[in-house]
């Protein structure tokens, strides 16, 4: 047995920084002056003032930069250049350099290939082979119209096995620095991988009991077959107190065994927790497997195989997702982590110098995504490559070393190109309205007018984006807070609401 050692883990949220804490902050929204030479002389003071303003971050390191993206020019700066931790800020350089180097309009693309289809019987001689892309947002219901597609082209039967081609990326499925926390379960360390189906995670849902006093309905989604299995589900459904759900986890050599236990608010009625799963082939083939049967299409062969689509091989189906431009918007908004490594392997594989046919192209690796992501830095945005330190594409763990004055000059660069401003702008929350911003920013003359990437860690509170009017003069801002103590956190949150907050100000005709 192979055994993670979670016994059972008490459920915990991914939330990245919308709570309610700083949510408006008390902000006072001063008159700039009418005088513009005057204006960026009184920003200059009042952002200083509020670093001042902040006493529980003296011990803290504080970076932080404004800079006016059309000009270029930096209005202030506070510790700009020290490098510091980004958390999930770090998703900004990442969706700038995949929307510079993969184009918005990229989409990832399912494959489903054979080499001999007998028109006459349908028969497709031999294995069934599934190359795979990395599509992180490939669902059942996807994997079902690839299904229905065959069954559209008559396929009836497939003599051999499923074999899926995962040649696109490599075997190293977790991003780097995820080893800092080897023990976790959440969804959100799910494997990358170019088998991915449902973010090769599983979501256990806990229905309360409608009579508020039995126990609760406990379930997967999706339901995987023999390969995830729920061995043990006593979930109590209480009229008062907290939710807490215990799920716990034991990988075994050909399948993952989860308990789940605990206790459910009635008026909660629905609870959701998702947990990873190890072998995104194996959940992968028995979908498809499932998917095939329930559009009449039979495989003889029992067998999970793994290996290259030979050259000769004929496409049957494929399946497209939606563009890189609307998946960066979740994964931006809400601070998707799976969608963000993924787009930083994908932006590897794409960018790399292939060899010539027919050789056959190596798997890509993350030091290829990451290598892009400097070059992008670089070469477009001019910032010297030993000044900053990006190693994976979510920002989890201390994977990130990058000063603020690097981060505004992403934002400043990103914004004057056309083909990366404008999506890059939508991908970030807007301030009182989605994303994690959706509990700040709320004061009318605010809301709409901040978009932003919030970032959280245990002593890491950032945020980073855009400020502007109608005006159309925006600002960028970067504004990271690291090595604080737990009670100041409240304090980094009304620094940055204050810093995003002048900026309106500023922009303000």
């Amino acid at each position: 047995m192979l055994d993670d050692g979670d016994a059972g883990t008490a459920a915990t949220t991914d939330d990245d920084g919308d709570d309610d804490l700083g949510a408006d902050g008390g902000l006072v929204l001063p008159v700039a002056p009418a005088d513009p030479a005057a204006r960026d002389a009184w920003l200059a003071e009042q952002l200083d003032a509020a670093v001042r303003a902040r006493p529980l971050l003296i011990t803290a390191q504080v970076g932080a930069s404004v800079v006016d993206v059309a000009s270029g020019k930096v209005i202030w700066s506070h510790h700009a250049d020290r490098p510091l931790n980004l958390a999930s800020v770090n998703k900004v350089i990442t969706a700038a350099a995949a929307l510079h180097g993969l184009g918005a309009g990229f989409r990832w693309r399912t494959s489903v290939l054979a080499e001999k289809l007998d028109p006459d019987t349908g028969s497709v001689d031999g294995d069934l082979f599934v190359r795979g892309r990395g599509d992180p947002t490939l669902t059942l219901a996807g994997l079902n119209e690839l299904a229905q597609s065959l069954a559209w082209r008559g396929v009836t039967e497939v003599t051999g096995d499923l074999v899926f081609d995962g040649s696109y990326f490599d075997l190293v499925d977790e991003p780097p620095r995820y080893a800092d926390q080897p023990k976790e379960r959440a969804g959100y360390r799910a494997p990358i991988g170019a088998a991915s189906l449902e973010r090769n995670a599983v979501t256990v849902v806990v229905v309360a009991d409608r009579f508020g006093q039995g126990l609760a309905e406990v379930s997967l989604d999706p339901p995987l077959g023999d390969y995830v299995r729920l061995v043990d589900a006593t979930v109590v459904t209480v009229a008062s107190g907290r939710t807490r759900i215990y799920v716990g986890t034991q990988v075994k050599r050909d399948h993952i065994e989860l308990r789940v236990s605990g206790q459910i608010l009635a008026d909660e009625g629905v609870y959701f927790q998702r947990r990873r799963i190890d072998d995104p082939v194996r959940m992968f083939a028995e979908a498809f497997r499932t998917a095939l049967a329930a559009h009449g299409i039979r495989v003889r062969g029992r067998k999970v195989g793994r290996g290259l689509a030979p050259p000769t091989a004929v496409l049957l189906a494929e399946r497209e997702s939606s563009t890189l431009a609307d998946i960066l918007r979740p994964m931006v908004k809400t601070s998707d982590n799976y969608l963000a490594e993924t787009v930083l392997k994908t932006l590897g594989a794409e960018s790399r110098v292939l060899p010539a046919p027919p050789a056959v192209p190596p798997p890509a690796t993350w030091a290829d995504g990451t290598g892009a992501v400097t070059r992008y830095l670089t070469e477009q945005a001019g910032i010297d490559a030993g000044t900053v330190r990006y190693e994976n594409g979510s920002g989890l763990y201390d994977s990130s070393a990058i000063p603020a004055s690097a981060v505004v000059q992403v934002l400043a660069t990103a914004w004057r190109d056309f083909r990366v401003g404008p999506d890059l702008a939508a991908a970030l929350a807007t301030g009182g309205i989605d994303g994690t911003l959706r509990r700040r920013f709320r004061d009318d003359r605010l809301r709409g007018r901040i978009r932003a990437k919030t970032g959280t860690l245990a002593q890491v509170s950032t945020l980073a984006g855009y400020a502007g009017t109608d005006s159309g003069h925006p600002l960028a801002f970067a504004v990271i807070v690291n090595a604080m103590a737990p009670e100041a956190r409240g304090d980094a949150r009304a620094l940055q609401d204050a810093i995003a907050a002048l900026c309106v100000a500023y922009t303000m005709p």
